[in-house]
């Protein structure tokens, strides 16, 4: 038993993730210019550079413009600015190898025009469009501080010849990054640009677009059910407390009056959140302290034989906290342009509830396992507790670092 909670322990604080920062924005601005389309498109390099035999940073795998090199913390990949302007086209291959483009269903050639690598803590806003157009200065241009692979950006101009964004179905295909677990949190952001008018969409993952056959409102609530769906399970903490909640009621009734009003509070944040963000810098290490606050104080009192007596009013507040996790998700995209209706709030909040529902189904049957197959020298709660506690209480120390550091400054 002591092997299994020591693997639980090391594994958490290994490999949690907060709710936040976990979409990283590919982001396409379409217009039409004269006779032709022309796309504007913003995303990670590696995304382009990795193929499907990318087996990890570890690797010691060469990559195209990169060479590998110590750094202080640790090795890293360092883009090679020399290699990049000598051998531009062949960049621009990798490019377009990775995207198509077709025009009312046949297959559509396009030109790489412009190209600008950056470093993506220095990146200049690409949210609209004329924002987006000042990010080109030339046929290549390479930010100096734009140094180590995975901290870095590209922003490329494409041209699509004889092509109207009015007249004709332009769709826009990549699997590029599709073997990667990464590609669960890449949202892409489409805004087509008509006129004065504007059409946004936002998915996540594999890019699949129709500049004429935008999403139905049954899509729209499906694509934010996965969305939240996939957020619940990936957001480690927030797993841990709903397993938490689940070993705190005595009874399936108190459990569903429990979740009710966690339910309730996270949901209220979300809307709300999602309506007015706080741009405050302390707002988002300050939340992410909090969630993992509440963790600790649970597992504390499920440890003392204390959290049958949590009652809806904390749970519905300790919702609140948590749903602002929830919401930053949608402010963080809306800040590199994505357009949240209320539909995808909707699917999105029903997503997270199903989450929670299989969390709970899991555990269930892995508890049932347990008892059968083990026998335990205390509860199962007592592990599961002490565990989500020594895990907590790191979040804890980890995230309060960002704070005194802003404090001290």
């Amino acid at each position: 038993m002591k092997k299994i909670f020591a693997a639980f322990v090391l594994l958490f604080c290994s490999t949690a993730q907060a709710h936040f920062t976990h979409f990283e924005p590919r982001i396409i601005h379409l217009y039409q210019d004269n006779q032709d389309t022309v796309a504007l498109m913003r995303m990670p390099l590696p995304l382009i550079l990795l193929d499907n035999t990318w087996q990890g940073i570890d690797s010691n795998q060469d990559l195209p413009f990169t060479e590998k090199r110590a750094a202080p913390e640790g090795s890293d990949y360092f883009i090679k600015h020399n290699e990049v302007r000598t051998e531009l086209e062949r960049l621009k291959s990798y490019i377009t190898q990775g995207y198509a483009f077709t025009k009312d269903g046949a297959a559509q050639p396009f030109a790489v025009e412009q190209i600008h690598i950056f470093n993506t803590d220095s990146r200049k806003p690409f949210s609209n469009l004329d924002t987006a157009l000042e990010n080109f200065s030339g046929e290549l241009a390479i930010s100096p501080d734009a140094t180590k692979l995975f901290d870095t950006g590209i922003d490329i101009q494409l041209r699509l010849p004889n092509t109207s964004i009015v007249d004709n179905d332009i769709t826009i295909t990549s699997y590029l990054g599709d073997k990667f677990n990464a590609i669960n949190r890449l949202a892409n952001i489409i805004t087509l640009h008509i006129d004065e008018q504007q059409a946004a969409e936002t998915t996540v993952g594999i890019l699949d677009y129709s500049s004429q056959h935008q999403p139905t409102l049954y899509h729209k609530l499906m694509t934010g059910f996965k969305d939240g769906f996939s957020h619940i399970l990936i957001g480690l903490d927030h797993v841990l407390f709903v397993v938490l909640l689940f070993f705190s009621a005595p009874t399936f009734l108190r459990l569903l009056s429990l979740a009710t009003a966690f339910t309730i509070g996270h949901s209220f944040s979300l809307f709300v959140g999602d309506s007015a963000p706080i741009s405050s810098p302390l707002f988002t290490p300050g939340i992410e302290l909090l969630i993992a606050l509440t963790i600790c104080i649970t597992a504390v009192a499920l440890l003392f034989n204390k959290a049958q007596h949590l009652g809806t009013t904390p749970l519905l507040i300790i919702g609140v906290i948590h749903g602002f996790g929830f919401s930053f998700v949608f402010s963080e995209l809306a800040q590199e342009g994505a357009q949240t209706s209320l539909i995808n709030l909707l699917g999105f909040n029903i997503g997270i509830e199903a989450g929670q529902l299989f969390i709970y189904v899991v555990v269930f049957a892995l508890t049932y396992l347990l008892s059968k197959k083990l026998i335990f020298n205390k509860p199962l709660p007592y592990y599961v507790s002490l565990g989500t506690l020594a895990v907590s209480s790191y979040w804890i120390v980890t995230r309060a670092i960002p704070l005194v550091e802003y404090a001290a400054a």
